[in-house]
């Protein structure tokens, strides 16, 4: 492909863009704005993440139409869809028709490309695979799957599992490109066809350590502080936490994100060196970890685990923290910079050495690596592997 010539992209995200300005990012997030950075790319059209479920519509709903969560210029609009002009590159659409009018959607999609001149080499790039009602639709040059999690062993869509094996089974036979986080996604979901291609999670090296504040929420907790930030639900070994605590009545433990239902907040909160913070947005995190002392990946060793690769992992490193996690995908590729427990004692042992031996830490060396697994660098290989394509 000639590289000047520029791509549009129809992004079909698995979070609301508002979500972002006020919890953290995820890698939808990170990939879509640094995409927009490279010159290639011409627009995008964000969508929010259907609604497919009434609660979720209604929220939706309320959000867009009564409250306006206006979030930049209106371009188009209906009683049930929204799109607006957030910068010159990104707009952002949203809609309950996803539960309503399912095939007006892409009918939208069309006027709105149409209206904004991004038919020329489109692009459609999907996070959702309970949405796949786009192929053949929107006359899109490629169409690519990026597969953040197996959705399959997700707590929150064991009712959608017949839809969610049909929808994996079209993505795999009608992707151009299939995006895996993991391996094992790659391995097992996808069957390792030619059209799969592992790229891992990643940090914004230079972003993390630029930052120097501390987190205003921390300041009067006091060090050292076992922190983890993350959605707290049941991937989490809770066992592991609780012997933290107890063990260790001087050190505070800090959980910070937004808590799901599935999550024993209640029975935690009994322990007076556990804190919660609640939703931290994503510009604030490395004003959190400034306060850390350490950082904990205490995730359950299950088989939706075993298709992730956490954010954690690149993101605590930029900062210099040590690291305690469990033995969960794709900590091989960091076994020189971390500490491995499986079981609470040894995890609280593993936590003792870590914050004795922080000073350590190479930074240099954690640099060196890091420098390999930016954004940046992930962008270029989806890019030069879009460009093969197109």
């Amino acid at each position: 492909m000639n590289t000047n010539k520029k791509v549009n992209i129809v992004m079909f995200n698995m979070s609301k863009y508002s979500d972002w300005q006020k919890q953290t990012w995820n890698r939808n997030f990170h990939i879509l704005h640094n995409l927009i950075k490279n010159e290639q790319i011409n627009k995008v059209i964000a969508v929010d993440f259907l609604p497919f479920n009434f609660k979720r519509a209604i929220k939706t709903y309320i959000q867009d139409q009564i409250i306006k969560d206006i979030r930049g210029s209106i371009i188009y609009g209906d009683l049930t869809s929204r799109c607006w002009q957030i910068s010159s590159k990104i707009m952002v659409y949203s809609t309950i028709d996803s539960l309503i009018n399912p095939q007006k959607i892409t009918k939208e999609l069309n006027i709105i490309v149409k209206e904004q001149d991004m038919g020329e080499n489109l692009i459609v790039w999907n996070y959702n695979p309970l949405y796949i009602d786009y192929f053949n639709k929107l006359k899109q040059k490629l169409n690519i799957f990026d597969t953040v999690d197996n959705w399959l062993e997700h707590s929150s869509y064991k009712n959608k599992i017949k839809i969610l094996d049909k929808n994996y089974q079209k993505i795999l036979a009608d992707s151009d490109i299939i995006f895996t986080v993991s391996k094992s996604l790659k391995e097992n979901l996808f069957h390792n066809k030619d059209q799969v291609h592992w790229i891992p999670n990643a940090v914004d090296l230079e972003y993390f350590q630029s930052q120097t504040e501390t987190h205003p929420l921390l300041r009067n907790i006091a060090k050292p502080i076992i922190g983890f930030l993350g959605i707290l639900q049941d991937r989490i070994n809770n066992e592991i936490i609780e012997y933290l605590a107890k063990k260790n009545p001087q050190y505070s433990i800090v959980l910070a994100g937004p808590v799901w239902k599935s999550f024993p907040k209640n029975h935690l909160e009994k322990y007076p060196n556990i804190y919660f913070t609640g939703p931290v947005s994503g510009q604030d995190i490395p004003k959190l970890y400034n306060e850390f002392s350490l950082g904990i990946i205490p995730y359950k060793t299950n088989k939706f685990i075993k298709s992730t690769d956490s954010m954690k992992f690149y993101e605590y490193l930029a900062k210099g923290l040590p690291i305690v996690s469990t033995p969960i995908q794709g900590i091989e590729r960091f076994q020189k910079f971390i500490q491995v427990a499986s079981t609470p004692e040894q995890f609280n042992q593993q936590v003792n050495q870590a914050i004795q031996n922080r000073k350590s830490i190479n930074q240099s060396e954690v640099n060196d690596f890091l420098s390999q697994h930016t954004w940046q660098n992930r962008i270029e290989k989806m890019l030069n592997l879009i460009n093969q394509k197109i």
